[in-house]
């Protein structure tokens, strides 16, 4: 499964992925065959090449419910994963989603699915939500305590 999560980051990206696999199941019934063979036209690198390794490893078959059903297990999956809410002042370049999704799984030791929202109001910083944890590390917020202490 890392494989597969490797240039999975963001919600949308997830979201992607999970349409991707929808669009397989899609097939799965008007073509007979492997399901590799069924992907191979719709499915990324990353999608095929864990697919060609499930069947390498015996986890698919040719019956067509079996594969749907591994797709849906796979989608079970992936809507289990953990979700980091965060709010930024600005929307971040590719590569630094890529830099915060490295450092919280090199952090927290697993994959995190970051839901990202823009909004200027914050100025800079950052507002978190995890597992029913919420923190504000906003600079709006730190500006406002600092104006309120110097009335």
């Amino acid at each position: 499964m890392n494989s597969l999560l490797k240039n999975i980051y963001t919600k949308e990206d997830l979201i992607s992925l999970k349409q991707e696999i929808s669009e397989i199941q899609k097939m799965i019934f008007s073509q007979s065959g492997l399901l590799s063979e069924k992907a191979k036209n719709v499915a990324t690198k990353e999608l095929l090449e864990f697919i060609l390794s499930a069947e390498g490893k015996g986890e698919i078959y040719f019956n067509p419910n079996e594969q749907f059903e591994f797709l849906e297990n796979l989608k079970r999956k992936l809507d289990s994963l953990p979700v980091l809410k965060m709010v930024l002042a600005f929307s971040p370049p590719p590569a630094t989603i890529e830099r915060i999704s490295q450092f919280l799984e090199n952090e927290l030791g697993r994959k995190i699915i970051l839901d990202l929202t823009c909004n200027p109001e914050i100025i800079g910083g950052a507002i978190l939500e995890y597992e029913g944890k919420y923190i504000n590390l906003s600079l709006a917020k730190n500006l406002e305590k600092i104006l309120k202490t110097n009335e």
